[in-house]
Order: structure tokens, then C-alpha cells, then sequence
């Protein structure tokens, strides 16, 4: 059947295919209204990853080849980092328990599937996606606009609250085995200060300096003749001699270890920040705010297409009806 047939057959059944679009039109709005279908209020939290997680890298960076901005937005990694974290379950049992969603979702405590029915509730309510400019973006629906917003808002604390958290079981970790280190270097610095106290005790101090002075007064009694002077100044060279190694690897030692202990601080220092204090770690560009008017169903899409598919079903049933009245009286006549 061609375009112009379907047209004269509308037009044959016009009264009837209105009324039956307006009656079709007139069931989707009163079954898309809040009486059947409950309506959801969205809002929504954007926010850009930092550049960086660690304070003291961010803050207290010494190393001028490598540059770290704490106030710089962070790169697609730091992204899809945080899109991980908030997905995780940490964040999602907090906003559970905090909002008792399991009552709040209508969900049978009694259940065999309860948590199943939960996660699966909040999974099609709460949503997190990144935007076309690197962005991530919270999305929640929920009948109460009051909680949508607030969950937002909250999931968004959370991410802050997750990464300190995180960091500070790691930091206080670092901070036990460099404070452990620097306790060790500390012990073996005066284990090595009371050695050398010990060698100045029966004369050794610096075995340069000593026995350039020593070697100094033996040329003059050598050309003196002083027999005896000479014979206790050989027997002086001969005594710090026998220290010489010992002498000279207890100051390197020590100057290792002063080293050693240096670097350490500055890493205890580090250790010490990322322990105990808490920096931001996203910048939020969108706070979510308690929406007036719900964001779902759409009654307008749902009243439009109810009638476009009845039209459509009804230009397919009187089709079929004419055809199979043509098929008839063919075989009648």
C-alpha cells in the first residue's frame, strides 16, 4: 500500500484515529504523573582532581628540576583516579549507612538478595561520569531533592576524607620506618663520637695535623743532635701510626654518618608533614543544590512518543484490516 492509499485511509478513519491518539495522550499523562510513577530530583557536583597528592612533594619540594604545583588541575590519570576512588565501596557503605538508604530506597530488610537489591538501587540513583573537559561529574537522583543534594555534596567530602585516610595509613607507616632509621643513625653516630672520644683520651686527635707537627719538631732536634728527643718523638710518630686506620675510618664514618643523618631528617620532615596534616585534593567548580523541579520521568517525551507509537500502531492495524478486507471480498467475489 502506497503512501497516497494510507493517507485516503486515515482520512476515511480520521474521527476515529483522533480520538484514539487524544485518549492514548490523556492515559500517559495520567500515568506519568506522581500518582503512579514516582518523580526524581537531580543534582549534581562537578570537580577537578589536584595535580599532585602529597603535601610535602607539593609543598616542601626541593628539587628545582621537578616542579610540583599544588594548584594545578590534574592530568587524565588523576581523573580516572578519582573516578575509581568514588566508585569504591568505602565511599559507597559510608553514604548507606549515613543515609540509611536501605530504608530510605524501600528496600525488605528481610530480603535474601537485601544487600544485592541495594547496590543495584544505588548504582541506577548515584552516578559519576567525566565530562568532555576532564572533569568528574556526581550524579543523583532521588525522590527526596533534599537528599540528592546532600548525597552529592557528601560523596564529594568523602573523596577528600577517602584520600587522607588512605594516605595517612601509608604515612604513618613511612613515618615508623624513617623515624626507626634516624634513631639508628642517631645510635651509631655516638657509638662512633665515643670511639673517637676513646682515642683522644690516650692523645690520638687528628693523625694529619699530629704527625706533620711531630715530623716538623724532628727535623729540628735531628739537627739539633738531641739523641733523646729524637728517640721520643720517633716513639710518638711510631704510637699515632699504629692508629692511623682507625683514626681515619672513624672520621670518615663520622662524616658519613652526619651525612646519612642529614638526608634522613629531611625525609623525616616529609614524613612527618604527609602524617599529620590534610590539604584539599580536588577543586570543586559545581556544588549540588536542592533542585525545584524533578528531573524524571519527562512527561512531555513520554505523552509525545505514547501518541506518536499509538499513530503508528494504528496506520499498521488499519493497514492490515484493509488488506485483509481486500483478501476477502477477492475470495468472495
Amino acid at each position: 500500500m502506497d503512501s497516497k492509499n494510507i493517507f485516503r485511509l486515515l482520512v476515511r478513519y480520521k474521527y476515529s484515529v483522533i480520538i484514539i491518539i487524544l485518549l492514548s495522550g490523556i492515559c500517559a499523562v495520567i500515568f506519568s504523573s506522581k500518582h503512579f510513577i514516582t518523580p526524581l530530583y537531580k543534582s549534581k557536583v562537578v570537580m577537578y582532581p589536584t595535580s599532585t597528592y602529597s603535601i610535602s612533594k607539593s609543598l616542601f619540594n626541593t628539587n628545582k628540576l621537578v616542579f610540583v604545583d599544588p594548584l594545578e588541575i590534574g592530568d587524565e590519570d588523576q581523573t580516572d583516579q578519582m573516578l575509581q576512588i568514588l566508585k569504591s565501596n568505602i565511599i559507597k557503605d559510608k553514604i548507606i549507612e549515613k543515609y540509611n538508604l536501605m530504608e530510605h530506597y524501600g528496600i525488605n530488610q528481610d530480603h535474601k538478595y537485601k544487600l544485592t537489591n541495594l547496590y543495584k538501587e544505588f548504582d541506577s540513583k548515584i552516578k559519576f561520569r567525566r565530562t568532555e573537559h576532564n572533569a568528574v561529574m556526581i550524579m543523583v537522583l532521588d525522590s527526596d531533592p533534599v537528599y540528592a543534594a546532600n548525597i552529592a555534596n557528601e560523596i564529594s567530602e568523602l573523596f577528600d576524607i577517602t584520600i587522607n585516610s588512605l594516605q595517612k595509613e601509608y604515612a604513618n607507616k613511612a613515618l615508623e620506618i624513617v623515624e626507626n632509621e634516624y634513631d639508628k643513625a642517631i645510635k651509631e653516630r655516638t657509638l662512633l663520637e665515643d670511639s673517637l672520644k676513646k682515642l683522644h683520651a690516650i692523645g690520638i686527635y687528628d693523625y694529619d695535623i699530629q704527625i706533620t707537627a711531630l715530623s716538623e719538631q724532628l727535623a729540628i732536634e735531628i739537627a739539633r743532635g738531641n739523641e733523646k728527643s729524637i728517640e721520643n718523638i720517633e716513639k710518638k710518630i711510631e704510637f699515632i701510626n699504629n692508629y692511623k686506620n682507625i683514626n681515619n675510618n672513624l672520621n670518615i664514618r663520622i662524616e658519613q654518618n652526619n651525612q646519612h643523618i642529614t638526608d634522613i631528617k629531611s625525609k623525616l620532615e616529609e614524613a612527618r608533614i604527609d602524617a599529620t596534616h590534610n590539604v584539599p585534593h580536588k577543586f570543586v567548580v559545581t556544588t549540588a543544590y536542592i533542585t525545584e523541579k524533578p528531573s524524571y520521568p519527562i512527561r512531555w517525551i513520554i505523552v509525545s512518543v505514547t501518541m506518536i507509537s499509538t499513530f503508528m500502531l494504528l496506520v499498521l492495524l488499519l493497514i492490515f484490516i484493509e488488506n485483509y478486507s481486500e483478501q476477502k471480498n477477492n475470495k468472495n467475489g
